[in-house]
C-alpha cells in the first residue's frame, strides 16, 4: 500500500526569545500514513501534534528532514483542494452565516457556485447543522463550530484530511456524526491524520496511532499490536449459571483459570446513539 503522507527526520526548531531557550517542538521524526488509513496522533498538550499538522498542511516550514503528502511539498499548490486542514481553533469570520462561511470557503477553493451551494448544503444537513445554516457563526456552540470546520475542510471532496482534536467539544451525538463521516470517507479512500486526547474515539476509529513526547516518537504502530498483553479471554453466551462450575474444571485441566463472570452489558455510548435514533444518517450526494 503506497503511502499518502511520508514524514523523514522531520524536525521542528522555534527559536527562543531573551533568556529562553529554543523550543524543539518536533524532534527527528520517521513515519508514513497509509492510503486510506485513519491514523490517531497522541499525546500532551506539547508534545508536538499540532505543529506536525501545521508543517503536513504546509503552514509550518520545517527546521529539518523532510515531510511528503501526496508525492509533493505539503506547501504545493497543486494540493489546494487535494488535502484539507481542520485546527483546533474557532472559524473565522464569525459575522458570517454557517452557509455564507461555507460559501466562502467554496471560493478560496476556487470552486464553482452551484457546486459550492450544493456540498455546503449537504454537508450542513450531514452534520445536523441545516437549522443554523442562517445563523451567525460568532452564535453557534463549540461543538457546532467544530462540526462547521469539518464540513469546510470536506468541502473540496480531500483525499487526504488533516484534523485537529476533531471531536473536541462535541456532545456524544455530534462526536458519533463525526465519527461516521470520517469512516465513510476512509472508506472511499481518504487517508487521515487526526491528532486528538479523546482516547475512546482513538481506539474505536483509528488502525494506527502515533504517540508523541516532547517531540518525540514514544509509541507507533497499530492498535492490535501495541495493545496486545499476549494473554487470551474466553467470551461465551448464553451458558447456564449451573454449568459454570464444569467450564472452570475444564479451563483449569487445560492450564487457564476463570477470573470472574459479569453481565454482558453495551457501552453508554450505545444507549446514546440507539435513542437519537438516525439524525446525521449518511445523505445521498447532490
Amino acid at each position: 500500500m503506497s503511502a499518502a503522507i511520508s514524514v523523514r527526520q522531520l524536525s521542528v526548531t522555534f527559536s527562543g526569545g531573551f533568556r529562553r531557550p529554543a523550543v524543539h517542538a518536533l524532534q527527528p521524526l520517521d513515519f508514513d500514513l497509509p492510503a486510506g488509513a485513519i491514523v490517531g496522533v497522541l499525546g500532551p498538550n506539547g508534545s508536538g501534534k499540532t505543529t506536525l499538522l501545521r508543517v503536513l498542511a504546509g503552514l509550518q516550514r520545517p527546521t529539518a528532514g523532510r515531510a511528503e503528502v501526496l508525492g509533493l511539498r505539503p506547501s504545493a499548490r497543486a494540493l489546494r483542494r487535494r488535502v484539507a486542514y481542520q485546527p483546533e481553533g474557532p472559524p473565522p469570520i464569525g459575522v458570517l452565516t454557517g452557509r455564507e462561511l461555507l460559501q466562502w470557503y467554496g471560493c478560496q477553493l476556487e470552486l464553482d457556485n452551484a457546486t459550492v451551494d450544493a456540498r455546503a448544503d449537504r454537508w450542513l444537513l450531514r452534520f445536523d447543522l441545516e437549522h443554523a445554516r442562517a445563523r451567525r457563526v460568532s452564535t453557534y456552540s463549540t461543538g457546532m463550530q467544530r462540526r462547521l470546520l469539518l464540513a469546510a475542510a470536506l468541502l473540496g471532496e480531500p483525499e487526504v484530511l488533516l484534523l485537529d482534536e476533531p471531536t473536541s467539544g462535541l456532545d456524544p451525538l455530534g462526536s458519533a456524526i463525526v465519527m461516521d463521516v470520517l469512516r465513510e470517507r476512509a472508506a472511499a479512500g481518504a487517508s487521515i491524520l487526526m491528532a486528538s486526547h479523546h482516547l475512546m474515539e482513538v481506539e474505536q476509529l483509528c488502525s494506527e496511532v502515533l504517540v508523541l513526547l516532547d517531540g518525540r516518537c514514544a509509541a507507533r504502530g497499530t492498535l492490535d499490536r501495541l495493545l496486545d498483553t499476549g494473554q487470551r479471554a474466553l467470551v461465551v453466551r448464553g451458558l447456564a449459571d449451573a454449568a459454570l462450575p464444569d467450564v472452570a474444571a475444564a479451563i483449569a485441566r487445560h492450564g487457564g483459570e476463570l477470573l470472574r463472570t459479569e453481565p454482558l452489558h453495551e457501552h453508554l455510548y450505545a444507549l446514546f446513539r440507539r435513542s437519537y435514533g438516525p439524525r446525521g444518517a449518511a445523505q445521498p450526494e447532490p
